[in-house]
């Protein structure tokens, strides 16, 4: 913060504070948004999660300068400040509050080129697996010129952060967002549609609503959408309504709005080269037939499968569809597939397409389907597309370790690719508990079936390790590492020594000790502590570390602790004897 010079600030908002600033070195203005963090934990995690922002060029969104973290003493918190131009623009609340006032009509050519500057913007960011996840009048600028600018984007680890959604959101500032940001079951890119179309609604009317109206109103439209009535202007009421679907799963996607005529034509209005870029559905054919059922879904999906917005529908529907799990399968996976193939470059078919396959692999018959169609291909195809997408991610992942626990072979998709893969997206997310957790997951099922390449197994013990240190604490990441390293271990000697160093360089037996003491109680992960014991002791050159991280007196503690357990006693029993005997041995030969 020394580099700059506070000239003004906003008031603070719910997640932060944004600053006018001058630059010492050039003299140039920025915006600087100050967000404080929980800990430096936090904070690098949501640099990670901005980092993205640095990348981002378009004409109706701010661009970011620079991140970086910094400790402000006076208040003994650590923040996140990212640098944005500093466009002299009004916010569009300014802009609404003064037609409020005036009850006076927004123009209709601003409207609609609002909202084909807004789709535009969105369709940029989604392509891309990016969330604004804090859309609101506030963080859109306007010009006399009517060109509107996004600014003031959130981070997931911040805005997901519920101390901080309860005690400093106030209810009226809550009415922009998803009803499912307020439970915590994030879905961005659909959050981010429900507030452009709650930003859209409050323009709508301005006019003839006060300032509390306004707020009964958005907060009215999550119970029921009788309030979209008085919108007279074609199409609008349509477009708003899929919009502000409460459920979003069925709530639009930016690239189903693009192929709404009137979303067309905002587009054309304002220039965007998206009104011709997606392929639609022919005159007189509207939108999927939902009401006939299943079968005619799948068929109307396979019809037009070059049509994105047709395919995210479906999907959506598919996997809404749980009771059809086993019914039609290969039809299914046919479809996913070749939807998935057909476009690569759209991470929402992606993601839908992988959860809607890992909904297939739950039964045996399934999924060697999902697996004879080459689904899984697919699955590490758009893996390997999107590691940084965590939402993309943690279904792949799952339908790995779907396939390989209820033993069905790979096949025809190369081990190492899956493991690269795999560890690829680990490393992006490594922060991240609940990605972790899939990533270890696939890896304890991966590893089962018997690493070769030095390069693979070290890799995997790396990440593996690094995991278990970022999230001791976390159960069911400690098991799979757990499950994981065992197997790794039991099949090469490399495997054994890269265990026994941390990413850090320290000692890797202080952090698996670590994580047993944090799960003490829970069978299953000691369980799979002394198995992996067990199998670290296969290579006598290993004991004289395990002795001298006392690892013999944690597993005769472990015997005692489960001694009415047979199953874990007998598993501390053998560990503590594979330790003591290899070491007796090595202790005898050199004598």
């Amino acid at each position: 913060m020394d580099d700059y010079m506070i000239l003004d600030a906003m008031c603070p908002g719910c997640f932060g504070t944004v600053l006018f600033v001058k630059e010492r070195t050039s003299d140039l203005e920025f915006t600087l948004k100050k967000v404080e963090c929980l800990d430096e934990g936090r904070a690098n995690q949501a640099y990670q999660e901005a980092h993205c922002l640095l990348n981002v060029r378009h004409p109706n969104i701010v661009t970011y300068k620079k991140l970086f973290i910094f400790w402000d003493e006076s208040v003994s918190s650590v923040f996140l400040s990212m640098v944005m131009d500093c466009p002299y623009m009004t916010t569009l609340s300014t802009v609404i509050s003064y037609h409020r006032q005036e009850e006076k009509k927004i123009n209709k050519k601003v409207i609609k080129t609002f909202l084909g500057q807004m789709v535009d913007a969105l369709a940029y960011l989604h392509k891309r697996s990016i969330a604004h996840r804090n859309l609101k009048p506030s963080n859109i600028l306007m010009t006399k010129e009517a060109k509107f600018v996004i600014f003031d984007f959130g981070t997931a680890s911040i805005t997901g952060d519920r101390v901080k959604l309860q005690k400093r959101v106030k209810d009226c500032a809550k009415r922009w967002m998803a009803p499912e940001s307020l439970t915590h079951h994030q879905m961005p890119e659909k959050s981010d549609i429900w507030s452009l179309g709650c930003v859209l609604l409050d323009m709508l009317t301005c006019h003839m609503l006060d300032a509390e109206g306004s707020i009964s109103q958005l907060l009215r439209i999550r119970e029921d959408q009788t309030s979209l009535d008085v919108i007279v202007l074609k199409g609008l009421h349509q477009v708003l309504s899929m919009m502000l679907d409460r459920n979003p799963k069925t709530r639009t996607s930016v690239w189903e709005l693009v192929n709404e005529d009137l979303v067309k034509q905002c587009l054309l209005l304002c220039g965007s080269p998206l009104h011709a870029m997606k392929k639609t559905l022919p005159p007189g054919v509207h939108g999927l037939p939902f009401h006939q059922g299943f079968d005619s879904v799948l068929e109307f999906m396979q019809t037009y499968r070059d049509v994105e917005s047709v395919q995210m529908s479906a999907l959506s529907y598919l996997l809404s569809e749980e009771r059809n799990v086993f019914y039609r399968v290969t039809d299914v996976v046919i479809a996913v597939t070749t939807a998935m193939q057909s476009h690569m470059d759209c991470a929402g078919v992606q993601q839908n397409g992988c959860q809607v396959l890992h909904q297939r692999l739950i039964a045996e018959q399934a999924a060697r389907e999902v697996l004879d169609l080459d689904g899984i291909r697919e699955v590490l195809n758009t893996l390997r597309k999107f590691p940084e997408d965590c939402d993309i991610v943690v279904p792949c992942c799952k339908c790995l370790w779907s396939v390989l626990t209820q033993r069905i072979c790979l096949g025809v998709v190369p081990l190492k690719d899956a493991v690269e893969a795999v560890c690829v997206a680990g490393e992006a997310h490594m922060q991240d508990s609940t990605v972790m957790e899939s990533v270890c997951a696939a890896l304890s099922s991966l590893t089962l079936q018997g690493l070769t390449e030095d390069q693979d197994i070290e890799d995997s013990t790396l990440l593996l390790m690094h995991a278990l240190q970022a999230h001791l604490k976390h159960s069911y990441v400690v098991k799979y590492a757990f499950l994981a390293l065992d197997s790794l271990v039991k099949s090469s000697e490399l495997a054994a020594f890269r265990l026994l160093l941390t990413p850090n360089g320290g000692s890797g037996l202080v952090i698996v000790k670590e994580a047993e003491l944090q799960h003490h109680d829970n069978p299953e992960i000691v369980g799979n502590f002394c198995s992996l014991l067990s199998a670290m002791a296969r290579y006598g050159d290993v004991i004289p570390e395990l002795v001298a991280e006392k690892i013999p007196d944690v597993l005769e503690q472990i015997e005692r602790q489960f001694s009415s357990n047979k199953e874990i006693a007998q598993l501390a029993k053998h560990a503590l004897h594979s330790t003591t005997s290899v070491g007796r041995v090595n202790m005898t030969s050199s004598t």
